[in-house]
């Protein structure tokens, strides 16, 4: 801090930085020597700004002089350095389909066409035959068709080649929404699973001036429990041996997992999908002619799918969910609970 005695204080800093003097009588500024002295007191404040990321590590400096009551020369000089690093964590808040860089709308969300937010699709489809179980499910990229159905996010970074020793860039999430999201990172041309269920956060590599690449999958659909909205966070941290030290900056993007829309039943029919049982025969004959005679195409779901179940609709109700990247049907096993998770759900859509 500055010296007991000091009254006064001058500063001096590089081009790459802004300082203000805030919270001091500006009546009371008087020069010495040229150079322009403010009051010194317990209230006294500087607001200092980086006006550029870093080229090089503390390439930033400002220098402060305390002048005693009536001295010409200051009794103390005190300089600190700077190194500027912009940070900014995106996703696709317009909903054009395009990661835009730090839109200021991306830490909130709302609804309608001219809304603003990133939007998440559940992954509850299958997109590889050798799933064992839908894609939210596990921690592994299978395959493109995959990827396709998470929402892109990236992490810009710009600054200088090396962080100062001891600081790092930490994406995480709340342990809430951990079980209702799942993060991966593309790195040397692997997709791996770093963020969501139990892992609450990612220690992301810092190489300068680079762009992350992330895509981000919904794992549950809006319910009672839970509205949907997420909270994605980065922070720059300093290491203090085994813990970390308060957010030095936090930066943070909010998107919304899409609800679940049943098909209403009155909308114009696609497809009419009819089960073949042993006993049914004049029943398929009877609804393909009139099906034909309204010009709409027939599905039959034949016994080794249906496994004698006639009444299957009883068990399914079709829906979709939408985001502006992609969109995909979705089969919801109602209440009625007749054993759907059993029938090869892939044929039968």
């Amino acid at each position: 801090g500055a010296p007991a005695e000091s009254q006064w204080f001058s500063l001096h800093h590089s081009q790459n930085i802004e300082a203000s003097v805030l919270r001091t009588d500006s009546a009371k500024q008087k020069t010495v020597n040229g150079e322009k002295l403010w009051p010194l007191t317990p209230e006294s404040l500087v607001e200092i700004k980086m006006l550029a990321p870093s080229a090089e590590t503390n390439d930033g400096k400002i220098t402060f002089a305390y002048y005693g009551n009536g001295s010409d020369a200051p009794i103390d000089k005190a300089g600190v350095y700077f190194t500027g690093v912009e940070i900014s964590l995106d996703v696709d808040t317009d909903r054009d389909g395009v990661v835009e860089k730090n839109n200021p709308h991306k830490a909130s969300w709302t609804w309608g066409p001219n809304g603003q937010g990133a939007i998440l699709l559940v992954n509850c489809d299958k997109d590889s035959l050798f799933a064992r179980s839908v894609d939210g499910g596990d921690n592994i990229m299978m395959s493109k068709e995959d990827l396709l159905d998470m929402s892109p996010m990236c992490l810009r970074v710009r600054g200088p080649e090396k962080l100062p020793t001891g600081y790092y860039l930490l994406l995480y999430v709340s342990a809430s929404d951990a079980g209702n999201l799942g993060v991966f990172h593309y790195h040397n041309k692997i997709y791996s699973h770093v963020l969501g269920k139990q892992k609450l956060f990612y220690k992301a590599r810092y190489t300068g001036t680079n762009e992350l690449q992330f895509f981000v999958e919904g794992l549950r659909f809006p319910d009672e429990g839970f509205e949907g909205l997420l909270s994605l966070r980065v922070s720059l941290l300093e290491s203090m041996g085994e813990m970390w030290s308060p957010s030095v900056w936090l930066l943070s993007s909010s998107p919304q997992t899409a609800p679940l829309i049943i098909t209403p039943n009155t909308l114009q029919p696609i497809d009419v999908f009819v089960c073949s049982v042993k006993d049914n025969l004049f029943f398929l004959k009877a609804i393909k002619s009139l099906v034909a005679q309204a010009d709409y195409n027939v599905k039959i779901c034949f016994e080794d799918v249906n496994r004698g179940d006639r009444w299957m609709q009883d068990e399914i109700e079709f829906g979709y969910i939408h985001a502006p990247h992609k969109s995909f049907p979705v089969v919801l096993d109602s209440p009625r609970d007749r054993g759907l998770k059993d029938f090869p759900v892939r044929n039968l859509l």
